[in-house]
């Protein structure tokens, strides 16, 4: 193994991919590997008397038990807009609970119990773990093989899916980590058997038919007598890994983890090529496509893969540098505020489970989302084919747009909306770095893929229907404007930032 030329081609596949991958590791770092705990600790708990704890209700006894299970308490609670998305629902499952919680706390009434609720909540969690999670994490090693010589889409997350093998290679993972959870007693078995499975995930992501046991007998022959050499390779990255620490784990996000993912891609081809010859089963590493030695500016040919897909008209591709109307920028400024407001509130109901009218105004949309996203695709539209420019300019002017009107609603309604104090580079707790970097990927995916679509959906409505829709809107959000200049929405949960200090 040669460990020098395996960094060397993985880095020219992740040089030419590199705005793509990042995006699919944050992806899944969401979706499948625990989410991101880069957010700072606020500690702003209370310590309750007895008598508090026996008047809970069941939807604060469901959350204590959530958060001692998931032991997120921390003698305190994680600061950030997004931290109780990241840390909690992708890292404790309590997302689940939490929509649970809120259903039976406003349409049930709380009159289902505690122990039903958990179960419940568990039985929902495994299965999104095997059959979602456990699948995902097979699309994800199959974009990294497809990568090194095609022209990829992030669509190929879902490629297990597609081919409809979804129950089967969740099951096999399932099996995998079984698995490893009883050799881990040993402590040394586990170790050896972390190595002898790695390949499994990029073989089912070759073949997805593969049965089980086949899939494991490849798997350990293709790393009989290459056990010691990955150890290595592994501790060869430890450089990075405490750079990574000292991010506080943002340096595994723009650089890392692609960078890793496409070290094993190349290593598992590179084995796949020394040993396919000599490998039990080794006609069941059948896709010929990935095995080719040059690039090609070209998508993998799905229509020649093993497993037959029912294959979409071919569309042309989207134009991101298109150039929108203005009936559809006002469309897609109330899309976007109003998606805004719902991702707010949707937070507030999984953390505190209630509903809670977030932003200045009392209309279903935060004015500060739409006029984002506007303002992106106008201003930033020279930046538009150099992607990594791109997404610094939208990091910056959203930290702009956020900092000037905060600036603006604390000096003349002196009241504050948000509050960043305590978190990681922040300032003057009007924005913070962990904000930036979500509006950075946001504005990307606004401008590159949200967009065209959206424009290419607004254009197919009537040309008197979209103007009746956007004077409506207009009027409606004129209306509310006017009032809530004067009486602004205040209240708990969205103004309270003095009070807790």
């Amino acid at each position: 193994m040669d460990r020098k030329q395996l960094k060397k081609s993985a880095k020219k596949v992740y040089k030419r991919n590199y705005l793509k991958t990042i995006l699919i590791v944050f992806i899944i770092g969401l979706l499948v590997k625990g989410g991101y705990n880069f957010t700072t600790i606020v500690d702003n708990t209370k310590i309750e008397s007895n008598s508090n704890i026996t008047s809970k209700t069941n939807f604060q006894l469901v959350n204590d038990v959530v958060t001692n299970i998931s032991k997120q308490t921390k003698n305190g609670k994680s600061a950030g807009v997004i931290a109780p998305l990241f840390n909690k629902m992708t890292e404790s499952n309590s997302a689940v609970f939490g929509f649970l919680n809120s259903l039976n706390l406003f349409l049930l009434k709380e009159s289902v119990n505690i122990v039903i609720i958990s179960l419940i909540g568990s039985i929902i969690i495994i299965i999104i773990r095997v059959f979602v999670q456990n699948v995902l994490s097979i699309g994800y090693k199959r974009y990294f093989l497809e990568q090194r010589r095609y022209d990829t889409d992030i669509k190929k997350l879902i490629f297990p899916f597609k081919v409809r093998r979804t129950i089967h290679l969740g099951l096999i993972i399932l099996v995998k980590d079984i698995y490893l959870l009883l050799w881990n007693l040993t402590i040394i078995g586990g170790i050896i058997k972390h190595y002898q499975y790695l390949m499994l995930p990029y073989v089912l992501a070759e073949n997805p038919n593969i049965k089980r046991k086949e899939a494991f007998r490849l798997s350990k022959e293709m790393m009989k007598g290459l056990k010691w050499q990955t150890f290595k390779l592994d501790l060869s990255f430890i450089g990075w890994e405490l750079l990574n620490i000292i991010s506080l784990g943002m340096l595994d996000i723009f650089f890392l983890e692609g960078y890793k993912e496409c070290v094993y891609a190349e290593l598992y081809m590179q084995i796949r090529k020394d040993k396919k010859n000599s490998l039990t089963d080794a006609k069941l590493l059948n896709d010929k496509y990935l095995d080719i030695d040059e690039c090609v500016n070209e998508e993998y040919p799905m229509d020649k893969f093993t497993i037959p897909i029912k294959q979409k008209e071919k569309k042309k591709k989207r134009d991101y540098n298109v150039q929108y109307g203005i009936k559809n920028y006002i469309l897609m400024f109330f899309t976007f505020a109003f998606v805004g407001w719902s991702w707010e509130v949707l937070l507030h109901i999984i953390k505190d489970g209630r509903f809670i009218n977030r932003g200045t105004m009392y209309g279903p949309w935060l004015p500060i989302y739409g006029f984002g996203a506007i303002f992106i695709l106008i201003l930033l539209k020279p930046f538009r084919k150099k992607p990594i420019l791109f997404f610094i300019s939208a990091m910056i002017l959203a930290g702009i747009i956020e900092y000037s009107t905060s600036w603006y609603l604390e000096t003349f309604k002196h009241t504050k909306w948000w509050d960043y104090s305590g978190y990681f580079f922040n300032i003057n707790g009007r924005i913070c770095l962990e904000g930036l970097l979500v509006f950075g990927l946001g504005g990307s995916a606004v401008t590159y893929f949200i967009g065209p679509v959206l424009n290419e959906l607004y254009s197919k409505i009537k040309v008197k229907t979209s103007l009746v829709i956007c004077i409506i809107l207009v009027l409606f959000y004129g209306v509310d404007f006017a009032y809530s200049s004067a009486h602004p929405n205040t209240g708990k949960g969205i103004t309270d930032y003095d009070e807790k200090g």
